[in-house]
């Protein structure tokens, strides 16, 4: 029989509402004198607030990938060895950790932040050199980092490519894949277990030769992009399992898109935004997921500064994973129920469940363990009043495996 999990839990308090919407964030880059800030920017306008004091951050930049983490209101990126956590509220940095990678000759880059795990996953590289025969090959991994000690851990278990294109990267939270290009296919990376999900070669269908610049809408399940023949010529959808790419209606003619922001995409208002550079300075471009017309596309900066990596607040925001990880098809097979109230909690949490809870955890979204108990009942009730308001984690074992869950306290 199929293992079912019941989960009846809300993730919303009045308190976080306020705080999530679809503000966009990035890193602003003045270039003279040389400074970097957090800042966040309305995408109609192009107005860029900075957020913190000036002359705070790392100047160098991974430009790769970032990660908003909206669980714990904080903003990170990678410069030349470490990883900066800044707070999206006051622009202080919260934590400043070097990246510790599993051999010194390798490189993690392309990551993507996934809201349903709360992990950074990208992918590790190294060369490798065969002595015996000279060969030099390269030996690509999908990797996730722990934002909180800069470690780095291998997932996949062989290499799962020789290379990568500079075209972006994207997570589905809900089937828990992570996807990049490589070698004109678009691969797609099992979370659970690194091992190849997918990999169609890109077709496109109409006009363009690549498909560039690629990010997944929540809002929709569809993966979006720019189609690309000497400029940008339109945005497109590509299917994640054939690799099929369908141009939308509207036909577009932009010089160019800047490689180092990514595609963001405004779930509420099924926007997509890149940035693109012309005799005007550098734009900020909106796109409608619905045929793909310009929306908006104001002047950013005319003076040759940056604002990159650019993520929005609300994009993918409590996702929750829908496929089970395969692993899991060897836990011994029953149903298990569990249900947790209030919704959100006040000042005690209630867990009900179909088995006996074997053990119980309360985690902070990095892991910390602030609770533990081992009730070997079918029920808890967890006093949470000195619990500072937030978003947590309880983590349940069964005799059918071990789920986690996140829970709001108010």
């Amino acid at each position: 029989m199929k293992k079912i999990f019941l989960i009846v839990l809300s993730f919303l308090g009045t308190e976080l509402n306020a705080q999530i919407d679809n503000t966009m964030y990035g890193l602003y880059r003045i270039l003279n004198p040389t400074s970097v800030q957090l800042a966040s920017m309305d995408p109609l306008t192009g107005v860029i607030t900075t957020i913190g004091p000036a002359n705070t951050l790392s100047i160098a930049i991974n430009a790769t990938g970032a990660a908003l983490n909206p669980y714990n209101m904080s903003y990170t990126y990678q410069d030349e060895d470490s990883w900066l956590s800044v707070d999206l509220q006051n622009g202080t940095v919260l934590n400043d950790v070097t990246v510790t990678l599993p051999n010194t000759i390798g490189d993690f880059n392309n990551f993507r932040f996934n809201t349903a795990d709360t992990s950074m996953y990208g992918l590790y590289s190294q060369v490798v050199y065969d002595p015996l025969t000279g060969i030099i090959t390269g030996d690509m991994r999908l990797a996730t980092c722990d934002l909180t000690t800069g470690a780095v851990s291998i997932v996949s278990p062989t290499s799962i490519a020789q290379s990568y294109t500079m075209t972006g990267s994207a997570i589905d939270p809900y089937l828990m894949v992570y996807y990049f290009e490589s070698e004109g296919k678009f691969v797609g990376l099992d979370l659970y277990n690194g091992q190849i999900y997918s990999d169609p070669m890109i077709t496109l269908m109409g006009n363009g030769i690549t498909f560039d610049n690629f990010a997944y809408s929540c809002a929709d399940t569809t993966m979006y992009g720019l189609i690309m023949d000497n400029g940008v010529k339109a945005l497109g959808k590509i299917n994640v399992s054939t690799g099929v790419v369908t141009q939308l209606p509207t036909l577009l003619d932009f010089d160019n898109y800047i490689m180092n922001s990514g595609g963001a995409i405004d779930p509420a208002n099924l926007v997509y935004y890149f940035q693109t550079m012309d005799s005007t300075g550098i734009k900020l471009v909106g796109l409608s997921l619905l045929d793909g017309s310009v929306v908006s596309q104001p002047v950013i900066s005319s003076n040759g500064n940056y604002f990159d990596m650019y993520r929005i607040q609300s994009e993918c925001y409590q996702a929750e994973a829908t496929r089970a990880n395969p692993a899991s098809a060897s836990i011994q097979e029953q149903d298990v129920s569990v249900k947790l109230y209030p919704r959100p909690v006040q000042e005690e949490l209630h867990i009900v469940a179909s088995s006996p809870i074997e053990e119980i955890e309360i985690q902070q979204l990095n892991g910390s363990i602030l609770y533990s108990q081992m009730p070997n009942e079918t029920s808890a009730h967890i006093s949470l009043s000195e619990l500072s308001p937030g978003m947590f984690l309880v983590k349940l074992k069964t005799k059918a495996g071990s789920e986690s869950y996140r829970f709001v306290k108010n």
